[in-house]
């Protein structure tokens, strides 16, 4: 037994305690219209032509950081925070967004939860290397701490965004960000929320998106109960009965 604690305490995987409680997927029983734009598709999947493709992330990208551009410089309750013109790390995310969007580090779990919790711990960092009243002389130490400390975050809750590193750096280096403290956090979410809702409109017009949206494997063991003898013997007696009325 210990070392069955010790095996699973190494190799630690939060989906192997979160999946079996988590519900399936129901997006295939929505009409077709919306469950296209969720990503579902009925038949086996086959990307485009490489054109197509280039030409889907191309314009993904444009609209998704316009966007984001367009918010962070006219939308009311967002310009007061005085936010950077576009958060760096979100072009990044455009690329897995429009581009890579059958990597696994790509899906809506990764893209939005890897920016928020990165963000998150960007600024706690900020924060706590403030209390240093020469932070500006270590504020690159800042950097790579809450760089290591995002990848960390990001790796136990399996939720790896490779642009997430980069915004928990900007969250520590970047003084305009710096002075918006937590409010950076929910600014950063919005912008990954948008790039998501942007990806999901315009990357299922031509291609496939998301390939998953929590995980690729199995969800559900704990949610189903076995039947009772009873129950087995009910749906036994109902089966017959279909079976005389078909014929």
């Amino acid at each position: 037994m210990p070392s069955k604690m010790a095996s699973e305490l190494l190799d630690f995987d939060m989906d192997r305690y979160l999946n079996p409680w988590l519900p399936h997927n129901r997006v295939g029983y929505l009409p077709a219209p919306i469950s296209r734009f969720l990503g579902y598709r009925k038949n086996t999947y086959k990307e485009p032509p490489a054109l197509v493709q280039w030409f889907s992330a191309f314009v993904g990208a444009f609209i998704g950081i316009l966007l984001i551009g367009a918010i962070f410089k006219y939308a009311p309750g967002v310009v007061d925070k005085h936010p950077p013109i576009i958060v760096a790390s979100l072009g990044a995310s455009a690329i897995l967004d429009y581009s890579a969007i059958r990597s696994p580090v790509a899906q809506p779990r990764n893209s939005v939860l890897g920016q928020g919790f990165s963000a998150i711990v960007g600024v706690a960092i900020a924060k706590l290397f403030m209390l240093n009243s020469n932070f500006h002389d270590i504020q690159w130490i800042a950097g790579a701490v809450a760089c290591a400390c995002a990848s960390l975050v990001m790796c136990m809750t399996n939720t790896v965004h490779p642009p997430g590193g980069a915004t928990a750096v900007i969250a520590t280096t970047q003084a305009n960000v710096i002075s918006m403290g937590w409010w950076y956090v929910p600014i950063t979410i919005l912008g990954a929320v948008v790039m998501l809702i942007v990806a999901l409109l315009w990357n299922n017009v031509l291609r496939q998106f998301p390939v998953f949206w929590w995980t690729p494997g199995a969800v559900g063991s704990k949610l189903h109960k076995p039947k009772k003898e009873s129950e087995k013997d009910v749906e036994k007696n109902t089966d017959r009965q279909d079976s005389d009325t078909s014929r």
